[in-house]
């Protein structure tokens, strides 16, 4: 690779970790909190709240390390800045052992500044490092030898423990063993055989901690499937012109349809499975790039539970497809006159002006965001109000409420059917109760909005006595029998 390429992919990895790093921010969400809380747990042995029951260890993991190296505020930050980095570099990885150099910067390039890729990579959640993960998985199991496998099996089993859902990557290795049987079978064998010894200690761990060695995977599966408002699988229909740009779906379906005309034309001649085991490897590797894309498409939309970064792994096909046009289309412009050349670059320039700039937005913007979001300043008040042995109960935000206050958390959304049955015994030691009214809520993905206690349940106990009133949120103190 020349020495252009080479400093283009270190200034474009540079670039792709700042902007999912900046800015450094001190307050997070709820899902954010949650692997903070845990990196915590992990490196301070912090015992006040945890959902490890059904969240993957690895992301937090990371960050305590992070923690341990740096502890600051911002360290996860530049964690992510870091894994984020790595994502891109592992799809230029990729996409240089399956199909070049060329396609292989573009598909980097359209990883790196992807607006929607940036965004979820700046926040503090599992979807980009797993993608990276799965990545690398994909690469090291292209590679020469045994250990190449080998390592694909650990890299895949980092990436489940990182995301569960990247369990559907075995699709893609079944998809692409099909298609060559006889070569690929031993190396799919040494793959599982690798990710089951990378994973073993994690369902060990889960077999002593909740007895069940997949209990954690099941459970989140429960959550997404039962216990969260069902959303219509048109979303993520509209969700995919959210997550890629019009220019990058353009290219993606110059690609695709390429890659189908050339099938054909193939199949007209030998039929349609001769014509697919004919296929080159760049062609086959493409299929089954397209096929594994189709099937977690398919896959994602019959989960009930929905959010428009659940389908970032569908970046890997439509990127690497469209990154192919890309590069068939600046050598065919490199064999047209100049008028060609300057018209094609000029729409290009607008092109990438209109659907990537948002993008580089945070570069010109502070890098340090300080600023304390409402659900963080109330667990500062408690922090700083509460005594050691007081719990903090909430049926909203409590992952945030109990990461930044430290205190003994107890989540009464697990209880909401049968409240009015099970609360004293749920809230028997004194705290708080941070109730949020309907009209506070904003956001959520239970099934119903109404959280109890509710105000008139509140108003009717006097176990609760009003203490100080937030935009959002109402803050009670709490005592038990009283």
């Amino acid at each position: 690779m020349g020495k252009v390429y080479w400093i283009t992919l270190v200034l474009l990895l540079i670039v792709a970790g700042l902007l999912a790093a900046i800015p450094l921010r001190y307050s997070h969400d709820w899902d954010e909190s949650v692997f903070l809380q845990h990196a915590r747990i992990f490196l301070d042995g912090r015992s006040n709240y945890d959902e490890l029951h059904h969240r993957p260890p690895v992301l937090s993991l990371l960050y305590a390390l992070g923690y341990a190296l740096w502890d600051n505020p911002h360290s996860p930050h530049v964690l992510q800045g870091a894994l984020t980095g790595a994502t891109v570099l592992f799809a230029f990885l990729y996409a240089k052992r399956a199909f070049g150099t060329a396609p292989a910067l573009l598909a980097a390039v359209l990883f790196g500044i992807n607006p929607y890729f940036v965004d979820a990579a700046h926040q503090l959640l599992t979807d980009v490092p797993s993608l990276g993960f799965m990545l690398a998985a994909m690469w090291f199991y292209d590679g020469p030898g045994a250990r190449q496998v080998a390592a694909a099996g650990v890299a895949w089993a980092i990436a489940v423990q990182t995301r569960f859902t990247s369990s559907f990557l075995l699709v893609y290795f079944l998809l692409d063993t099909a298609l060559a049987p006889r070569t690929k079978l031993p190396r799919l064998i040494l793959l599982g055989m690798s990710a089951l010894v990378a994973i073993a200690p994690y369902l060990l761990w889960a077999k002593w901690k909740f007895g069940g060695f997949f209990y954690p995977m099941i459970h989140a599966r429960r959550i997404v499937m039962e216990w969260t408002a069902a959303v219509p699988a048109t979303m993520y229909w509209n969700g995919l012109l959210e997550l890629f740009p019009a220019s990058l779906l353009v290219l993606f379906a110059l690609g695709t349809a390429t890659l189908a005309l050339r099938i054909w034309r193939q199949a007209r001649v030998a039929g349609t499975l001769p014509a697919l085991a004919a296929l080159d490897q760049t062609d086959r590797r493409l299929v089954v790039l397209v096929l594994w894309g189709i099937a977690f498409l398919v896959y994602m939309c019959g989960i009930p539970h929905k959010e428009v970064r659940y389908l970032l792994p569908l970046g890997i096909p439509v990127v690497m497809l469209a990154a192919i046009a890309s590069a068939d289309m600046l050598s065919w412009l490199k064999t047209r006159s100049q008028p060609w050349r300057t018209a094609a670059l000029a729409l290009t320039a607008i092109a990438i002006a209109a659907d990537y700039a948002p993008a580089l937005r945070n570069l010109g913007e502070p890098w340090i965001d300080d600023s304390k979001r409402e659900p963080v300043q109330i667990a500062e008040y408690l922090r700083a109000g509460a005594a050691p042995n007081d719990v903090i109960y909430a049926a909203h935000f409590f992952p945030v409420l109990a990461f930044y206050s430290a205190h003994k958390t107890e989540s009464l959304l697990p209880y909401q059917s049968e409240f009015e049955q099970v609360w004293r015994n749920v809230m028997a030691k004194p705290g708080y109760l941070v109730y949020y009214p309907p009209a506070g809520i904003g956001e959520t993905h239970a099934v119903n909005s109404h959280f109890k206690p509710d105000q008139a349940f509140i108003d009717a106990h006097p176990e609760f006595h009003f203490e100080r009133d937030f935009p959002s949120a109402r803050i009670y103190r709490y005592e038990p029998g009283r």
